[in-house]
This record gives structure tokens, sequence and C-alpha cells, in this order.
């Protein structure tokens, strides 16, 4: 199956694609796919100069036959030449920026055109080659998402670049790279600066302390087959490049805390090598428990936004530096970015932090954190109409079976009380399509809604969400 997924504009164009017309994915489902059923995910990343097709190609990844029987979506979206980055470009960090298209974009329509199991351990990311630092960069970028990730023979260090890519190298990384000669310092900036190190999956390494990590790279050879003349590119590649890097990492991933498998083998830097490595990785388990909600972790980044755990962020400036979030118990601590830091929490608590700085991260949901609405006037003005979204997915509602479905929506009053204002039962046999509507002509305020579901097959109640603070709009 083949989706297209638009990009806003600026942000990944035709000149990046290779192609004329919108970014692609290729998606793969599972034997006896039931649309009514969640799957685990595995956003799949293709390698330098490949495109969506990549992985799906026969003479490619072959992925129909190399993941037969894998009981998951596979989701290989575009990726060119763009490094899965947003790119430097002296410093303006203008044109391609294919890590928000990645993460704002590709994922969020994923999530809309299939139902995806929710937890983190079901969700993996992995990819060959560039796709393998995307793996691994994007992987720590959203770590509350997923709980495994899969490099196979990665470009994973970038410090090694300029000293281990010259001559054969040099040559092979340029054949590779469409006969054009590879310049990763307009994507990633200067050797050694900032935002180099902030896209580093070697100096990112403890931004996934709390993630499952496979690693497979081949050693350059081919067993007892001789090294043919037009294979001097693929060996150079994984021998000289490809392989140290990936010591380096998995010396790294350790150093960090991080729950990492390496896997060596004979191989060259050819199709055949990582169809062999992500069926060991299959093998391995891409979507074993993890920690689901883990309160001690670090993350840094370089990025403008994103999203950590149970939160959002946003500096006001780009940050001029790496800067580091630390969260310990109910701590969380944000080091030196040039800007102050918006936080958004899933509670809907919302914090302005001046850099470095740090709040306590509330347990319970906000319901003060924004200005009461204005008393109305005296006129004879239509009353306000506002509206609250019951989708299921907001309201983390998730129910199989048929169920007995009571809502109970309560309005804070002047004096900080909750007084209900609406109630709403509903019989169905799926909640998750039902609650997909909107309640009109309710006062402007601040609401919470208890779900409470009764299963019509077993006769029990239980609370799906209670005190859910929604924002009337």
């Amino acid at each position: 199956m083949e989706i297209t997924i638009p990009a806003r504009g600026g942000e990944v164009t035709d000149r990046w694609l290779g192609y004329s017309g919108a970014p692609r994915a290729k998606v793969l489902l599972p034997d006896g796919y039931d649309p009514n059923r969640a799957y685990p995910l595995l956003l799949l990343l293709s390698g330098l100069n490949s495109n969506y097709r990549a992985w799906s190609s026969p003479n490619g990844g072959d992925i129909a036959r190399t993941a037969a029987g894998l009981n998951a979506i596979i989701v290989m979206p575009e990726g060119a030449g763009g490094w899965y980055t947003d790119w430097w470009n002296g410093g303006r960090r203008e044109g391609p920026a294919w890590e928000s298209y990645l993460l704002d974009q590709v994922i969020p329509q994923v999530l809309q055109r299939y139902r995806i199991r929710p937890e983190r351990r079901y969700h993996a990311i992995g990819g060959v080659s560039m796709g393998g630092l995307g793996a691994a960069y994007l992987g720590g970028r959203l770590p509350g998402y997923f709980g495994s990730v899969v490099v196979l023979s990665g470009f994973v260090d970038l410090a090694v670049y300029p000293s281990l890519i010259v001559g054969s190298a040099q040559s092979a990384m340029t054949q590779l790279n469409a006969g054009e000669p590879l310049d990763l310092q307009a994507v990633e900036g200067p050797p050694g600066g900032f935002y180099e190190r902030g896209h580093d999956p070697v100096r990112l390494a403890s931004n996934l302390r709390e993630t499952r990590v496979y690693m497979a790279s081949g050693d350059g050879t081919l067993g007892p087959e001789a090294l043919r003349p037009d294979m001097l590119a693929y060996w150079a590649a994984e021998s000289l490049v490809i392989a140290p890097q990936s010591v380096n990492y998995a010396a790294a991933l350790r150093a960090a805390g991080v729950d990492v498998r390496y896997d060596r083998a004979t191989g060259y830097h050819d199709s055949a090598t990582p169809r062999r490595e992500l069926r060991n990785a299959i093998r391995w388990g891409l979507f074993e428990p993890v920690d689901e909600h883990p309160t001690s972790w670090v993350n840094d980044t370089v990025a403008t936004h994103g999203r950590l755990w149970e939160f959002g962020y946003r500096f006001d400036a780009p940050p001029d530096r790496v800067v580091r979030f630390r969260r310990s118990g109910s701590r969380l601590s944000v080091g030196y970015a040039g800007s102050p830091v918006r936080i958004v929490t899933d509670g809907g608590c919302r914090y302005r932090i001046a850099t470095p700085g740090s709040i306590r991260i509330p347990d319970a949901p906000c319901t003060t954190a924004a200005p009461a609405a204005p008393a109305p006037r005296a006129s004879r003005a239509r009353p306000r109409v506002t509206r609250i979204s019951l989708s299921a997915r907001r309201l983390g509602l998730r129910v199989s079976s048929p169920a007995t479905v009571r809502v109970a929506i309560a309005r804070r009053t002047a004096a900080g009380r909750w007084r209900t204002a609406r109630r709403l039962s509903l019989s169905t046999a799926r909640p998750r399509t039902t609650l997909g509507r909107r309640l009109r002509r309710l006062p402007g305020g601040r609401y919470r809604v208890v779900v409470r579901v009764r299963s019509r097959a077993s006769g029990r109640s239980r609370t799906v969400r209670a005190q859910r603070s929604v924002r009337s709009s």
C-alpha cells in the first residue's frame, strides 16, 4: 500500500525528493489485517539517496519476505538524502526539515490512518545506513513513544566521519551518494560544533537509557567469496566507516546504561546485509516490555520544539548549545538554552521557564492553569456557544468489548467547586467511534470529564479516566 503524507511548505520540497509530487510512504499491513484492531508499529527508514520504495523493492529490502509473519504495521517513509535532520544550512536552519517532518507529520498521519497500540513497547523505529542514524537520533527525540530502536549498518558516529572518510572510503561514500561529494556540514554544521553534537547518536546515547536497542553491522567480507571490483564501494563503506562507528556507538550505549545488543557478522554495505540484520532484529524482539513511564531520565537536544515523555516543549528561540532536560522524581530541570522554554504537560499544566530553571510536575491534572473566562456582559447579545470534544483518543478510552459508557461532565464554578453540567450514557459495541462527537451550548469555562465503562460481557464496571480537565473551545 502507498500513501501520501503532505509536508508543510519549506520543509520537504521536490528538490530533496528526487521526483515530483508530495512525499510518500509505503505501508505493509500484516496478514489478516483487521481495521478494527490495534497493531504494533515499526517505522522503517531507508538509507542515503534511497526513497520510500527502497525497503519494499524486491531488489532492495524485500520487506514482504524479510518481515513475513511480523504481526505489525510497517511504515516506510520518504528519506531521500535528508539525513532525517533539520538542516543547519550555515546556521540559518532553513530548507529541508526532515526530523520535523517525520515527528510532526508522518507519525501523526499514521496514527490518524491506522489503529496503533498505545503502549511504547509496541512502537519501534529502525533504519539502515543513514536510516540507522535517523532511527537512533529520532528514537531519542521521542523516547516516550518508541520503546525499541533498531540500527542496521548505521552511520551513527558523526565524529568519525572527518577522520575516516579519506582515500577509498571518500570515493566509496561519493559513489553511494549518487556521485556527489558528501557535505555533512550543510546538514549537521561545523565538525565538533554544538549542532553536530546535538545530532550525533554517540554523544546522545543517554537519551535512550529507557529504550531497548538492537544494532548490527557487517565486517566488509562475504565469507569465502572473493571481493569483486564492483563491490569496492560497499566493502569500503561497511569496513572503513560503518563498522568502527558501530563499535563506538555500542560502547557509548553500554556506558550510558542502555539495554543494547550488537551483532557483527560478514557482509558488505549492500541490500542483502540489512535484510539479514532485520530478520535477526525481529527474532530479537521488536515489541518486548519496557518501562512505560520512567520518572528518572535525561535528554539532550538542540531542537527548537519537541516532546519528552509526558510533556511537550518549545524554546522561544532556537537553542545555541546542547540543552539538557533532566527529570528526577517530580522535579524537571532544563539547562541553559539562550532563551526561555514553554512546557505543556499532558495534564494541561503550562509553564514558561527561564533557563536554566526547574519546575515540579504535578501528579494531578491542572484545573487552574488557564485564566477564567470573562463574565458575560449584561446585554441582549446571543449567549456564547462553546464545545467540548469527547473524542475517545483525548479521553484515553480503550475499550474493545461491547459496553455501556457513562460520561459525567462537570464545570468548575467561581467558588472553585465542580458542578455537573451534562450527563451522557451510551450503549455501544464501538465506544471509540461513538464518543467521537461534540457537546454544544455549554458555558465557557473549565470542565472535567469522568468516564465509567460497564462491560456487557462481564458486568464489571471501571473508571477509564477520572477528572480529566477539558477546556471548552
